[in-house]
């Protein structure tokens, strides 16, 4: 299997103390079956720490129960990890160790990103030009668990719009013609449009879930502003392509192109207006990455509009 990487990826390292925010905040952490059956047999204080730590939720995965300030209960008071401390790095369960190194399995090719919720990989990915240029524009082999056909003809329409993202025209213009490509391309891959209308932006960031519910009415301001594409536009394009690689080839479950590059611009357009409210990008894609694409169900509500 070949296995292809932004350029920035093997630059990522992990900042520990120094990072501005904290993976050990605000989400649950889901331990895997084997890290759990380690995390058993260790003995003492720290043993009985980490088995009293441990439940079971309500989607019947084993996590750590949170602390205070929805705080990983191992989370030191000097911001760094007490199971990495007293266990080593090859004890962190699964979510911990690769987190946020993220892997899109194709079967046939496998590409790697990183996720925008961490700041240290949010500051790489919007400070990186041609990060995508080893990134697969066909493949060679057949797949029983997909139309190889149709992910040749998603790989084509990606790299058209990877092309018309880097354009030389205003930002604005760029996302106006990738919308009307990839609707085009729309109807040349499954013969009709989706017929879907979706709700305003403004609705959608309005009914997501928020870790912090302060973030809510902030959100819903950012998606119903006019976009600002100027002051940031290096970044926006950067970030434009970054979900580019990350999810339009997702659609090779539904044929759903139109909804990948619909998320996309929506994104683009409330990163950047809240940017202009923090004055910075990287803070802005970072917080919008940790509220909106780690969960779950606010992606579905984005990539189904």
């Amino acid at each position: 299997m070949k296995h292809v990487y932004p350029t920035y990826y093997q630059a990522f390292r992990c900042i520990a103390a120094d990072c501005p925010d904290s993976c050990c905040q605000g989400w649950d952490v889901v331990i895997d079956s084997d890290t759990e059956a380690f995390y058993n047999s260790v003995q003492g204080k720290f043993g009985e720490k980490l088995r009293g730590a441990i439940y079971t939720d309500q989607d019947g995965d084993r996590v750590f129960r949170l602390a205070e300030e929805k705080k990983c209960p191992f989370w030191g008071e000097d911001r760094l990890c007490d199971i990495y401390r007293e266990l080593g790095e090859e004890h962190l369960c699964l979510t911990c160790a690769q987190f946020p190194r993220l892997k899109m399995d194709y079967t046939v090719f496998c590409e790697h990103t990183l996720a925008l919720a961490c700041p240290e990989a949010a500051r790489l990915i919007l400070s990186t030009d041609r990060a995508y240029e080893d990134f697969a524009e066909d493949i060679e082999e057949d797949c029983k668990d997909y139309d190889a056909q149709v992910m040749r003809r998603l790989l084509k329409i990606r790299k058209k719009c990877a092309e018309l993202l880097t354009a030389d025209q205003p930002l604005k213009g760029r996302l106006e013609e990738l919308l009307s490509y990839v609707s085009q391309a729309q109807r040349e891959l499954t013969g009709f449009e989706i017929g879907y209308f979706p709700p305003s932006l403004r609705e959608i960031m309005e009914e997501c879930e928020y870790i912090d519910e302060g973030n809510r009415e902030l959100f819903a301001l950012a998606a119903e502003d006019q976009a600002n594409d100027t002051r940031f536009e290096k970044e926006l394009t950067r970030l434009a392509l970054y979900y580019l690689y990350r999810y339009f080839l997702g659609a090779i479950d539904g044929y759903d192109i139109v909804a990948a590059a619909r998320f996309l611009i929506g994104s683009v357009q409330v990163i950047g207006n809240l940017a202009e409210r923090c004055g910075d990008i990287v803070t802005a894609a970072q917080l919008y990455s940790k509220e909106i694409e780690q969960s779950y169900e606010n992606m579905e509500l984005l990539m189904r509009s």
